[in-house]
């Protein structure tokens, strides 16, 4: 009965404090999670008025989940971190506002920025966007 009292409720991440995941010691946040910076850039451009604007997430996705993901792909055998790079990005895609721009074959995508560190946005204001753990943070242009 003691250890049900001591769990505390899963919050949404709009519920969450700014830094409610940046806990404990931060020298092990990147043993629990990948960190990586997404930009996307409209192939479509109008030159009237924008009809897709560039996008700029911060992603973090628990090292866990990719590990687990790993072991599920019987015949494949992709690294943690490319299978970190797709949770992130379909994650990612869920911070853009209208459903049209959450379609991946509208944008270009610049390389990947692994980070070893938590994003310093991801302290300041809660996540954008959240599924299955993984949190999603658009950096405003």
């Amino acid at each position: 009965m003691e250890n049900d009292q001591l769990k505390k409720p899963v919050l949404p991440c709009e519920a969450r404090s700014p830094d409610a995941s940046n806990l404990g010691d931060p020298r092990k946040m990147s043993e629990q999670f990948f960190y990586v910076h997404l930009k996307f850039k409209p192939k479509i451009v109008t030159l009237t008025a924008p009809m897709l604007r560039r996008r700029d997430v911060v992603v973090e996705v628990p090292k866990r989940l990719a590990q687990l993901r790993q072991s599920e792909l019987v015949n494949e055998n992709p690294g943690e971190q490319a299978i970190a790079l797709d949770l992130a990005r379909r994650a990612a895609l869920g911070t853009f506002p209208t459903v049209t721009e959450q379609i991946l074959g509208l944008y270009d995508e610049a390389a990947p920025k692994w980070y070893e560190r938590r994003h310093h946005v991801m302290d300041e204001w809660p996540c954008d966007h959240e599924e299955n753990g993984i949190r999603a943070w658009r950096i405003v242009l």
